[in-house]
């Protein structure tokens, strides 16, 4: 009996749950949500669509369907996104499904940029459709998602700042490993803020066009071979510029926010000063050692005869010429 009970539950759970559920179709996009969300579904209608019109000469969307799904609830959120916490993760998108999930604004923190979420999971299922992803560096797809997606503008340099001047920018070859997961959007941190930096100096160096014909041509090629061909350099070479440029991009983020005329930004500084003076000098001990290692070395000195390998030589000459014969 109580076995009935607990599935006769069960099933007025599920048909509560469907009937809850309503479906906003508008072109290629089908928005599935709660009723309590209808607003939001409309909303977010609006946001694709005009997000569809801008990335249109870059990203065309093409007529294939689009399924966005609203959560309406923590749980149906948890069961779309199983391996992040759930404060850790606004959207996902599952590009090859054409499948965008998104939190409800109701359990999003106030000011949360719900349609710039709605724009970077668009863009995850745009750029699968136009590029390789495979092919294209982790780093690079987050990054164009979030400078399209009009997200974090400020926030990023002032962070990359900070990385700067601590010593905690990611080298290149570690980068794409901070990204647990493609295609989704994880909290704002060290990894995205200088993915953002580096794809914006990306952007200016090459140019849009160039940009994305590198970008659009990892459909075919490699993303090295589609640098080289392109933009005429190599990832490791546009990595080398993005560093140095760093300490500008770096001075212009700690102005723009003000933060360099807060006390804790001075001492930041400072150490960061320090630190490279000291790095300095480590390097400059290295090469008088390693010039004095070189200067004491001589040849004559660890041999009695210095002309002997020669006459070895032709020895071994000699005996490969009787061989051969």
């Amino acid at each position: 009996m109580r076995y009935v009970r607990f599935i006769a539950a069960w099933w007025l759970v599920c048909l509560a749950t469907v009937a809850t559920a309503e479906t906003l179709q508008g072109g290629r996009f089908t928005i599935v949500y709660d009723e309590g969300d209808a607003r939001f579904a409309e909303r977010s209608l609006t946001v694709l669509e005009a997000a569809v019109e801008e990335f249109g000469s870059r990203l065309p969307a093409g007529e294939d369907p689009i399924k966005v799904i609203i959560a309406g609830s923590l749980r149906d959120f948890g069961r779309e996104t199983q391996h992040f916490a759930a404060g850790q993760v606004s959207g996902i998108a599952r590009p090859s499904e054409s499948r965008i999930v998104v939190k409800s604004p109701r359990l999003r923190e106030p000011g949360g940029d719900f349609a710039g979420t709605l724009r970077h999971e668009l863009i995850h299922v745009l750029l699968h459709r136009n590029t390789d992803t495979d092919r294209l560096p982790k780093w690079l797809n987050e990054g164009i998602c979030m400078s399209l997606a009009n997200e974090y503008r400020w926030a990023s340099p002032l962070r990359v700042a900070r990385m700067f001047f601590s010593g905690r920018v990611i080298p290149y070859a570690r980068l794409d490993y901070a990204f647990m997961s493609p295609g989704s959007e994880m909290q704002f941190g060290d990894a995205y803020a200088q993915a953002l930096s580096m794809t914006r100096h990306m952007r200016d160096t090459l140019g849009e066009d160039t940009f994305w014909t590198v970008v659009k041509d990892t459909r075919d090629l490699g993303f090295l071979d589609a640098m080289e061909q392109h933009a005429g350099m190599t990832p490791a070479a546009f990595w080398d510029d993005y560093a140095r440029s760093l300490w500008w991009i770096a001075l212009i983020g700690g102005l723009a926010s003000g933060s360099f005329l807060g006390p804790a930004w001075v001492l930041l500084v400072i150490a960061y000063l320090r630190r490279r003076h000291r790095d300095r000098r480590i390097l400059q001990r290295w090469a008088r050692e390693e010039a004095e290692d070189e200067e004491a070395f001589h040849w004559e000195d660890v041999v009695d005869d210095p002309e002997a390998w020669k006459r070895d030589d032709e020895g071994e000459d000699e005996a490969w010429t009787r061989v051969s014969r």
